[in-house]
Order: C-alpha cells, then structure tokens, then sequence
C-alpha cells in the first residue's frame, strides 16, 4: 500500500509556509510519494504551477484547499476530478470576494459536488449527496514542513505580516515535516491507510489537455462568422491606406497570405478583439503609439489600423510575428497613455462582461534587499544598521546568494543577530510576499473565467488569483495595455497646438523626411525625445551622424548593450569609402541598408531565405535558434543552412563563411518591427520639438523638469516665466514665444485656491491690482501661506510691489480682506526693499523647483568678469581652466583604494557639465559640496564619451 499526505502547503500559502513548489515536487518523488494533496488556505494561488512541478516528478497531483468555518474549525476540500477542481475555482473566488466571511458548508451545497470533504474528527458527520470523510479514517498526519529549519522561516513570516519587531530567531511555531513514504506506511494503522490508498486513488487526473481559449468576438449582424468580417475589415483598411488609388498586387498577395495563416490558425476572432480595443480608442482620441514588437510586421495588422507602420516598405516580416511552424499565439502589445488605461479596462469589461475580463495579478517577491531588511526589522534592528546590511546586499546582485552566514565580514558580523538575519534572508528570498496588478496585462475569455481560473480582489479591482504564465498556460490570451508616458506628452502637445493654432496635427501625416527634424537628430537635440536623449544614444548619432529616418531606426536598434559594439562598423560603412564586402551578391541588396552590418532579425530570416532557400516559416526558426543559442537546436539549424547553401549551388566553404558572419552579428540582432515603431515615435515626438517648440517644451515640463531642459529653454529664443497671475493656468502651458508655469508646481500652494484664482479669473477677467486680486479671493480661504507662496513665486510681481514687501505684509493683508474691501483698501504697505537676486532666485528654485528669474550664478556676474572665470559653453577639450558654477547634483562612491571620492554636475546659466573630485581633494572640500553651493573650480578639461568634463585639481567657495 502507497500513503498520500492529505494536506501539504507550498509558499503561495504567502507569509505562512517557505516550502518551494519545485522542491516540494523534488522531495515528493526523492521520499517516494506516488500522490499529493496541495491544499493552501483559501486560495489556489500556484496550484497550476504545483500540477506542472508534480507532473514532471512523477507525481500524481491532487489539488485540494484549506478554509476555515466557524462550525467546523478548519475544512479540507479536494477536487476528485477536474469538474470539482472547478467548484473549489468557484470557492476560492467567493472566499475571495468575501474575505471576512466564513465558509459553511451548507451555504456552498451546490459547489461541493466532486469535492471529498475532510473533517476533524469531532466534527465528523454525513450529509446527504456530500463525500465526507474525517481526518482519521483516511490516515492524516499534519505535515507543515519539508525540511528541518522551515518552522523558523514561517516564525520570522509571522513577525513580518504582523509587523512585530521583537522576533529572536527561534522557532515559535510548531509543526511536522515530511517524512518518506514508509514512515507514514508504519506509523498510520491499516484500516486507514487502505481508505487513504482507496480514497485518493479514485481521484481523477482528467484536466483537459492543452487548448486555446480565445475569446469570441461579438459579430455584427449580416456576417456568418469572425473570417468574413474581418476580411471586410481588412479590405476597407487597406483600400484607406492607398486612399482610393489601386492597391498594388504585391499587397493583396501579402494580405491574401497573411489571412490564410490566420484563418488556418483560427484566430479571427483574437485580431478582431484587438482591433476593437484599438478602434475604441481612435474613436475616443486615445493617443496610441505606431505599434510595437514583432505584430509591426503585419500587413493586415497595418491594415486594421493597429499599428500604422507600412511592413513592405520597411522590410519587415509576418513570420517574425505569426509563424505556424512555432507553436503559440500571437502576442499584439498596445502602448497607452496611462492617465486614459482605465477607459479602455472599463469598455472591455462592458463590451465583453464582467464575468469573462480581468486583469491579471502578479506576485512581488522578496527581492534580496527586501529579504534581509524585513528580516533584520522584525529582529528590531536599528535604522543605522539597516542601513549596513542594505548597502551589504547592494553591493552586487549576488550578494546575499553567496554571503555566508558565518563567515560575513565584520561590519556585518558585529551587528546584534547578524548571522540569523542573513540566514532568514537568504531562506525566504525569491518567495512571493503579497498579491498586485499585472501592469499591463488583462483577460478575455469564451466563457466566465471561474470556470478556468480562481479570480480575486485588490481594492475592489477584479484580478486572477494566477500570473500571468499560469494564465496562458491554461490557454487563455493575454492582452497588454501598456503605460507608456511618452504618449499621455504626445496627446497633450497635440492639443496645445490645437489650441494655439486651431489646426489639428495628424501624426499619419508626419513626413519622415522632414529636414528640420533630421537635423534636430543629426544635431544631436534630443532632450526630451523618447529613447534618443540618452548620452549613448547621442553617442551612437554623433558617431552615425544621422541623415535619413533609417539611421534613426539604426541607431534605436544598435544604442544597446551588446549591440553597440557594432555601431563603429556601421558608421564607418556609412560614412567612409571602405568597400563593403557582402561575401556573396545575392546578400548585397539585404545588407547594403545597414552597410554590411546584420543589424535586425529579419535581416538573418532575409539571408537564410535568399542565400539558402529557406521559407519564411523556416527562416524565423532559424533566427530564433541563433539567438537563443541552444546549442543542439542551432548545430541543427548549421546543417540545414550548409545544405540549403549547396542546394541554392553555393560552396560548402562560402556558407560556412556567411553562417559565422550571421552568428558573429546576430547574436545582438534587433527587432526591427520594434524599432521602427518606436523610432517613428520618437520622430513624431522631435518633429513637433522642431516644428512647434514652445507647446513641446510647455508639456514636457509638465512630465518632469529636469535642469537640461530648462537650460535648453533658457538658451533658446523662448521666454520662460513663472506662475504669472494673470497668464498661468494649473500646468505649464505656452503660447507663441512663451512658456508660464503652472500654479500647482508651488510648493505649499493650496490645491483648491488654484481652482478659485482660474475660475474667478475666467469670469472677471484679469486681476488689475493686489487689492482687486484679494477682493476677489475673498471667501476663498487663501491665507497668509499662500500669499507668500505666490510672492515667493513671482506670481504677483505685476501688481508693482516688491516681493518682500508682499511676503512682509501678507498675514495684515489677508486679515484685512477677511474683514471686506473697504479695510482692504485702507491696509497701508509697508515699503521694504527688494531682495537681492541670489535670495530671490533661492528662493525661486526652493519653492518652483527651478530658479525663473536667472540662475544663481547670475549674481557673481561682477565677479566671475573681473576673475576670468570661463563659461561653460567655452569650455574646449584638455585645457587648464577656471570656472564659477553651482553644484546641481552629487553622487559619493569610493574609488579602488576605497577613498571616498565624488562626481558633480554644475551648471552656469549657459549649461551643465560633470566634474570629477578625486578622493586627495575630496578629503580637503568634501564640506563645502552641498548641492545649491556656488563653487569655483580649477582644474582641467578632458574628453570622454565625447562629452567634456572637468577634472578638478582645487574647489573654494564663492562668497559675495
């Protein structure tokens, strides 16, 4: 006879049990367990991924859940065959959904059938048409732990979610670990181990076999099925695309291929669920990007208008996208803006019922820091000493995996608990802490998703109790709605400019030739333009020196670790007379584009269809196996090629050559649907910096103000002013030649007067003087605060008075006006001075964030002319110089003595440069680097990365 344990927990019974679910597999089959019962408290989570562990050890899995009642202390339920696992999916999601409710048996009669029901003893009872059974007769033995020092991993996990900080190491929870097999066989009297063996062998392992469950798409009326209305789809989009000119035969060819590969795959309906969702957001102006990933290659996706990148002109691929002969769905991600993702949830829920939407939960993990710090708090460890041990741990990714409880160094060491810290932390590092949302993915099912997979709640917000990898290996499709920020900016410069000029900016009609733009990129301008404002990606289109939209899509694919190294080779192909060697003719015209440089994966798919008469479908397996690297696969894949070669009457020796060649540059082969997406992207983002640069900048600020993009304002023909009363609105905006804050980047402001000021200021118009702006505000409940905010601001300069003036007499002002217009106008103003520049521009940066009136620096004018001191625009490259400047930003690291040494950037009002303390002169002014400090620096210039830095030899404070 065989014993099955009746009730074992894996770490998805989160923050009770550290049992992994692949070990917990691995021990089953190394103690002999021909079955098991995984039965965590109240959820399913990772029951999937038990079943696929058990599975692969040989081990039958039975899936069964602990919930807790009030009459029956604790219930086991377990599934007898696939239907009654799907009533315990329909428990979980009601305990779920009820987590402050009991479960009772009689209240879920009609979501126990199939379901064995294990009782303690004493409750032990029969109900009629229920398989009951209590713990004794079928042999049960607690079983809580795999292996000996488990019980003090669930003791520090209690401490933890209850956030008691007095844990000492010590086990403080009881339990029994699993034995082998004929231990139980000993220990469990015969009558119950017969019932056990009878029991749990009766129990079917009938899940369904690998499927698909697409959702269906509700069909219009007049239409037979999802294949002939999305052919009617498709045939409208491109006839739109050539708007009404013939539609050339090469494209109905593709189209007509594209459709057989879907219909034959039957996922008609899975391109209309995502043509729906794109459709939805077009029609609501959604700002979506040109697409993204491989679905770029598509001529019916362009078609439907998913994505709006032409796969023809481009050289771009179906297969690299949707190729039958690799078993698996087709992946269309969306890029959305985030502050509109919700409107899209919410239609799909509508459209396609909340029963069968979802999004997709996720686990967070115990990261390594996360380990040892929960660990070392719940161990009351000091703020000083988290510290420690989080810059112990950070110091590279392996730290914690290879530290040595006893043997850790003695800065470690020396601290109280130090070895049960690190032990704990390493136990129950990589296990799952707490539940969360999937940031992008959702979804969609044929039928309620309860009867596939257990759902949950997170704050009211409907999630699967599985990952998004158990969810699709069920075969339900997952759908990505990802937050992409870059496009919430595009829609709102779009608007700007509808606003200021009336006229609407058609992203389709973007000329990808455009000049201005090219020479913004070629400029290396790039500030604030997604993906190119990087230093290695003006690194990459200096060296390229970038002339066409092409280099640009290059150079996206190249800017990358790995594929950089080959950004030389490209930019000398471009820009020299060297001869490209192609090595065999039929490769010149896919590689001539990139300068014999194999850039994209689809060049690789172009070379082993041209040169050795591969398919496409056989091509993409080819480009997936030489970038995977599997060395059986891709020994397979060599001998094909050679073959195919020879087939095709070239040499054995010429293919041997070009398959080096394919493995030397596809190993960093690119995307290059991806990278034409989201060049274009970037394109349409620099073509409004070049076209429309105020309503550019104006929002940007909006999305982050870092100092480069102020002082690119501050150096052009825009004028940038503050929060003005009479012109600012809540966020930067701009219009013709200038750019105004908004009132809500002023710190301490109250967030409801900006409501009052634009809503007074739209019906009474302009405020003309501070007496008729406080008149106004009257009943607002604007205080002596927010007067002195907005002063501080430079928001009422217009009014004539001085801001100190304004700032000194605010708390009489505001009193005043409490007590009507009349006292108001009689409030005499303390004359007072104005403050000096450097105090006003402090104070500017410290409540704005960034200094309007100038910078800081402007205040030493007088000085910085009489000493000599250059600007950082004249700075050249290996020069000894002077310079005045203000330290914007400090990063403190040790150099390879292990001297504390620093890297600065400083800006004057011309720009910002980076400077290098080295660890002699940091030990003699490391006091003097706080960041606002106005420093003066001696030193030399040096060139590196082709951007000129500063090494200083002496730093002093600058005083007035």
């Amino acid at each position: 006879m065989s014993y099955t344990p009746v009730q074992l927990f894996s770490e998805y019974d989160l923050l009770k049990n550290p049992n992994k679910t692949n070990d917990l597999a691995e021990v089953l089959r190394e103690r002999h367990f021909k079955a098991a019962v995984l039965a965590n408290h109240n959820y399913l989570y990772g029951t999937e991924k038990f079943r696929q562990a058990a599975i692969k050890n040989g081990i039958k899995p039975i899936i069964g859940l602990t919930v807790a009642s009030k009459n029956d202390r604790e219930i086991i339920l377990i599934a007898k065959k696939y239907s009654g696992y799907q009533n315990l999916i329909k428990i979980s999601t009601w305990l779920a959904f009820n987590s402050k409710e009991d479960f009772e048996i009689m209240d879920h009669l009609s979501r126990l059938n199939d379901i064995l029901i294990v009782l303690d003893d004493d409750k032990y009872r029969k109900i009629d048409d229920l398989d009951i059974v209590s713990k004794s007769q079928i042999g049960y033995v607690k079983i809580d732990w795999l292996k000996k020092g488990d019980e003090i991993a669930a003791s520090a996990f209690a401490h933890i979610e209850s956030n008691q900080q007095n844990f000492t190491g010590q086990a403080e929870i009881k339990g029994n670990y699993l034995e082998n097999e004929d231990f139980y066989e000993k220990k469990i009297n015969q009558e119950a181990l017969k019932k056990n063996e009878e029991v749990f062998g009766r129990i079917k392992n009938d899940w369904p076999k690998k499927r698909r469950l697409l959702p269906n798409f509700p069909l219009p009326v007049n239409y037979k099925n999802s294949d002939e209305y999305i052919s009617h789809l498709i045939e409208l989009g491109i006839k739109s695309r050539f708007k009404g000119k013939a539609v050339p035969k090469e494209y109905l060819d593709r189209i007509e291929y594209e459709k057989s590969i879907i219909f034959q795959l039957r996922l008609s309906d899975y391109f209309l669920v995502v043509w729906d969702i794109v459709n939805f957001a077009r029609h609501h102006n959604i700002q979506l990007g040109a697409g993204r990933g491989s679905a770029v290659g598509s001529l019916v996706v362009y078609s439907l208008y998913i994505t709006s990148i032409d796969p023809i002109k481009y050289d771009l691929y179906f297969e690299r996208f949707l190729n039958p002969k690799r078993a698996q769905l087709p992946d269309i991600d969306i890029d959305v803006p985030g502050n509109r993702r919700q409107e899209i949830i919410d239609y799909l829920q509508k459209k396609y019922s909340p029963e069968n939407f979802s999004q997709i939960g996720t686990f967070d993990t115990f990261k390594n820091r996360l380990a040892v710090r929960d660990t070392a708090r719940i161990f009351g460890s000091s703020e000083a000493s988290l510290k420690l041990f989080s810059r112990f741990i950070a110091q590279n990714s392996s730290s914690l995996e290879k530290a040595d409880p006893n043997n850790l160094p003695d800065q470690i060491a020396n601290l109280p608990y130090a070895k049960e810290i690190i032990t704990i932390a390493k136990k129950i590092s990589g296990l799952p802490r707490h539940v969360g949302i999937h940031a992008a993915g959702v979804v969609l099912s044929p039928l309620k998703l309860v009867d596939f997979i257990p759902l949950n709640k997170i704050s009211d917000i409907v999630v699967t109790q599985f990952d998004k990898n158990d969810v699709e290996s069920l075969g339900l499709v997952k759908f990505d709605l990802l937050r992409l920020t870059n496009l919430d900016m595009l829609a709102d410069m779009r608007l700007l400019i509808e606003e200021n000029y009336g006229q609407y900016l058609n992203l389709d009609h973007v000329p990808l030739n455009d000049q201005k733009t090219l020479r913004l990129f070629a400029n290396l301008q790039t500030n604030g333009i997604f993906q190119f404002e990087s230093d290695s990606a003006r690194r990459a289109m200096r060296q390229v020196m970038v002339s066409d939209f092409n280099d640009i899509v290059a150079v996206n694919a190249l800017n990358r670790p790995g594929p950089s190294e080959n950004i030389p080779e490209y930019a000398e192909g471009k820009n020299s007379n060297k001869k490209i060697d192609y090595i065999d003719p039929s490769l010149k015209k896919i590689l001539k584009p990139t300068y014999g440089v194999i850039i994209y994966q689809e060049q690789v798919m172009q070379i082993a269809q041209v040169y050795a008469g591969f398919t496409m479908g056989e091509a993409d397996i080819f480009r997936a196996a030489i970038g995977h690297k599997n060395e059986q696969v891709l020994m397979s894949q060599h001998d094909s090629f050679i073959q195919g070669a020879i087939n095709n009457h070239h040499s054995k020796e010429q293919a041997e050559k070009i398959f080096d060649y394919i493995e030397r540059f596809a190993n960093y082969g690119f995307n290059k649907s991806h990278a034409v997406a989201y060049s274009k992207l970037a394109f349409e983002l620099a073509y409004i910096k070049s076209h429309y640069q105020v309503e550019f900048f104006a929002t940007l600020l909006n999305y982050d103000r870092k100092n480069s993009y102020i002082q690119e304002i501050k150096n052009s023909d825009i004028k940038l002013k503050g929060p003005e009363i009479n012109y600012a609105k809540s966020a930067f905006t701009g219009k013709d030649d200038t750019i105004y804050a908004g009132f809500s980047i002023i710190k301490g402001l109250n967030r409801k007067l900006i409501d009052v000021i634009l809503n007074e200021r739209q019906k009474g118009g302009p405020f003309l003087t501070l007496v008729d702006f406080l008149k106004r505000m009257s009943g607002s409940g604007i205080s002596a605060n927010d007067l002195i905010a907005l002063a501080y601001a430079g928001s009422l300069d217009k009014f004539g008075y001085t801001r100190s003036e304004i700032i000194k007499n605010a708390a009489s002002l505001v009193t005043a006006m409490q007590f009507g217009g009349t006292l108001l106008e009689e409030t005499k103003i303390q004359r007072e001075p104005e403050m000096n520049l450097l105090d006003r521009l402090n104070h500017e940066k410290e409540i704005l964030g960034f200094a309007i009136s100038g910078h800081p620096i402007d205040s030493l004018k007088k000085e910085i002319k009489e000493k000599g001191y250059a600007t950082i625009p004249e700075l050249k490259a290996n020069k000894e110089i002077k310079i005045a400047v203000m330290i914007d930003s400090i990063r403190i690291t040790r150099d390879k003595n292990g001297n504390q040494m620093a890297f600065l950037t400083v800006s004057d009002s011309g720009g910002e440069v980076s400077v290098v303390v080295f660890a002699r002169q940091y030990s003699k002014i490391s006091n003097l680097l706080k960041n606002g400090s106005l420093i003066a620096i001696m030193g030399k210039t040096q060139q590196r990365n082709d951007e000129i830095n500063i090494i200083a030899n002496k730093i002093a404070e600058i005083r007035h």
